[in-house]
């Protein structure tokens, strides 16, 4: 609880799926899945959805908002179907300074004001887990700061989190466990400082690319 993992790999080396298995989307051909001391991995179709609703907060590469509601309603809509307690949807939209655009549709946002509100929505599940697939990689650069400032702020705070970037400055900074993919199997592991010290050969060439 409260520690950040990220997950690192070039595209196709098998990080969405391996976010989507732990999320409860993607169901497993062999192994096991353990969260909070429970397995996941045999559950059935209702019990992943009521697992989805009580511990996951999910946001994707893109945002998915439902372009008839407004910001607000978007975020209204997912506090009205939360099985945890509501939280305070003005102070959650203030937060991530949603407010001064809260009653614009998604078509009238940027792209890092509807990935903000995307994080908003999540978050009005009061999920224990927060899994962020690739949150920046659909942003022109000159919004990414603003998506990660956020998710700063949800580290700073103690929110479990799960995040595949190719921002290894926001993974040095924030990330407790590193874990680097290729060709679908995990091929280094540790703590933020394997980004300066890699010890395998495609870690090593990853970086160079991505630095």
């Amino acid at each position: 609880k409260g520690e950040i993992g990220v997950i690192l790999g070039a595209s196709g080396s098998g990080k969405s799926t391996l976010m989507n298995m732990l999320g409860g989307i993607d169901t497993l051909d062999s192994g096991t899945i353990i969260v909070d001391g429970v397995e996941i991995s045999g559950y059935r179709k209702k019990q992943l959805v009521e697992y989805r609703r009580e511990k996951i907060g999910f946001v994707f590469q893109f945002y998915n908002l439902i372009p008839s509601l407004t910001a607000r309603e978007n975020i209204e809509t997912t506090i009205d179907i939360a099985v945890n307690p509501a939280i305070d949807k003005k102070e959650l939209m203030d937060r991530l300074d949603i407010t001064p655009f809260a009653n614009r549709y998604p078509s009238e946002l940027s792209g890092g004001q509807q990935q903000r509100v995307a994080i908003a929505r999540a978050l009005a599940m009061k999920p224990e887990i927060m899994l962020f697939d690739e949150p920046t990689s659909a942003l022109d650069p000159e919004l990414v700061g603003e998506v990660l400032n956020v998710m700063l702020g949800l580290a700073r705070d103690g929110m479990t989190m799960i995040v595949v970037t190719h921002e290894i400055g926001f993974a040095r900074e924030v990330a407790d466990q590193i874990v680097f993919m290729d060709g679908g199997v995990v091929v280094e592991q540790g703590g933020p400082e394997i980004i300066d010290n890699p010890t395998e050969p495609r870690f090593k060439d990853f970086l160079q690319h991505v630095l």
